[in-house]
């Protein structure tokens, strides 16, 4: 009986060790795995992967591929370290733009979670859009401000067709405001069209224009000019591209619909009213400003240091800074927090063909702005502000942020003299991509000598700082797991590109290495 005891007692020790051997050898994930040090900081496995991968490709070249461009990584690492020693991670470059990707990392999160996931595509309904998907029209459409003016239109137009119609009331005005091409549509199929569109034209022949149709504030009349019939084979509706776009819009509508439907069940308890009288204010001298052009920098710093000799339509702005255009139960915005939004959201406005396009798009902005803090609240109280992929993104784009303003800081009082620029030209121009005969033509070169010799400068500078930094933070790299790591890096792929943005904002997934190592 005791031999018994002893012995299951020794078989349950061993089976232990057995079960911690195996736990100690299983591997870590990659996002978790070291691959190289910097001081306090580190770049894992998974980090350099991705950041290799979506690089420019002349970063990549060198002996070893995956060794060149990690010490592109450390070299920026290094840079990083010592600009969070003095500071420079809190400078208002960093700190604005880490904050506009938390708040896109937070959207995001609520998307994933409360939007995507609930979609729900039936495999027969993916499979019916893909055949209907096949059939596609182009189109004439007039629109028209009331019905009656839409049947006045109809009754003229089937005299001769639309296109015709169209015509002749181009001709008609005194000053044209529209070719006839901006009445002309380009291939659509049913998805392109709202139902109620689709419904009206779906049975007409080329030729045919169509019963008034509602549209937009209005209505419009709509003529067949041409229609396309794609084949597709069984197989197609299982596998490949024709699938994978239909689905994908198929997930977009349908997507759509949580959203408008999620956001009328949280703004609307909140009491949200748009203040029109402001709007109508605010649009012109923005749409304005749009053709003009916005500036690159911040545009609320643009029009509060705006002085009284700008131009008419930044004045008016200016002007408006202050007043309320929102007001809600969650607290009133003014026009300087929709400035402020769109900062960073202005590709919808961007877009705008019209005034009045751009009118509509502006009030849908508005909302938007309110929307997203109401999500991104949400997202916080999910708890995805304190998720590690949160904070591992943000921490590696700070430290990304935190390089650029350094080398920036580093490098800012270097220059270029004329008498250094003749030298080069005159000594070392065969180390520019020109022939022999070019010699004689510096005014032709120019540009190129100043960005040479000022790369050479920024680099020999760097260099010797990074010699400093290297004394004060320590690098350690694990070769080992630098040269067993799955990477794409074949004898072709320091030719090739690619680049990886996020769907959801269009920004990089992750940093990578900085092209000014290698030329401006």
């Amino acid at each position: 009986m005791e031999n018994n005891i002893k012995l299951k007692f020794f078989i349950l020790i061993v089976a232990v060790l057995i079960a911690s051997c195996a736990e100690e050898k299983k591997p870590l994930p990659l996002e978790k795995q070291i691959l190289a040090k910097v001081g306090d900081r580190v770049i894992t496995a998974s980090e350099f992967r991705y950041s290799f991968e979506f690089s420019f490709a002349p970063l990549r070249r060198g002996v070893s591929q995956r060794r060149t461009y990690l010490d592109y990584l450390i070299k920026e690492l290094l840079l990083a370290n010592e600009g969070y020693r003095l500071g420079y991670h809190k400078t208002p470059y960093v700190t604005k733009r880490v904050a506009n990707r938390r708040r896109n990392d937070l959207l995001e999160a609520f998307y994933l979670k409360h939007v995507h996931s609930k979609v729900k595509i039936p495999e027969d309904e993916l499979q019916e859009a893909i055949k209907k998907g096949t059939v596609k029209w182009r189109m004439m459409i007039l629109p028209a401000v009331t019905k009656e003016e839409a049947q006045e239109a109809l009754i003229e137009a089937r005299k001769t067709n639309l296109e015709d119609f169209i015509e002749k009331k181009i001709a008609s005005e005194e000053i044209p405001l529209k070719e006839k091409r901006f009445f002309e549509t380009d291939w659509v199929d049913f998805l392109d069209l709202r139902p109620e569109v689709f419904d009206k034209i779906k049975n007409l022949e080329v030729g045919d224009v169509s019963e008034p149709i509602p549209y937009g504030n209005g209505y419009a009349l709509a003529q067949i000019l041409d229609i396309n019939l794609e084949g597709i084979k069984q197989d197609e509706l299982q596998y490949g591209a024709k699938r994978k776009q239909m689905y994908a819009r198929l997930h977009d509508i349908q997507a759509d619909r949580i959203v408008r439907g999620i956001s009328d069940s949280l703004l609307t308890p909140l009491d949200v009213r748009v203040k029109g009288g402001v709007v109508e204010q605010l649009a012109p001298p923005l749409f304005e400003w749009f053709k003009q052009g916005l500036p690159s920098e911040s545009v609320v710093k643009f029009v509060r240091e705006a002085p009284d000799s700008a131009r008419e339509h930044i004045r008016q702005i200016k002007s408006l800074l202050d007043q309320t255009l929102l007001t809600s139960s969650k607290g009133d915005k003014t026009v300087e927090d929709y400035l402020q939004f769109m900062n960073y959201y202005r590709k919808a406005l961007n877009t705008s063909r019209s005034f009045e396009e751009f009118r509509e798009r502006l009030i849908t902005e508005i909302g938007t702005m309110l929307k997203n803090e109401v999500f991104v609240d949400i997202a916080v109280q999910d708890g995805y502000l304190d998720s590690s992929r949160t904070v591992n993104d943000l921490r590696i784009w700070e430290q990304k942020w935190t390089y650029d303003v350094f080398r920036a800081e580093t490098v800012r009082d270097l220059s270029v003299t004329d008498e250094e620029m003749h030298d080069f030209f005159k000594q070392r121009w065969r180390e520019l991509p020109i022939a022999n005969v070019d010699t004689t033509r510096f005014y032709k070169y120019e540009q190129s000598v100043y960005n040479f010799i000022l790369h050479e400068k920024h680099l020999a500078l760097l260099e010797q700082k990074l010699a400093e930094l290297r004394q004060r933070y320590p690098v350690w790299i694990d070769e080992k797991l630098l040269d067993e790591l799955e990477l794409s890096d074949g004898t072709k792929t320091y030719q090739t590109s690619v680049f990886l943005r996020k769907n959801f904002t269009g920004e990089a997934v992750v940093p990578i290495a900085d092209m000014k190592w290698i030329n401006f």
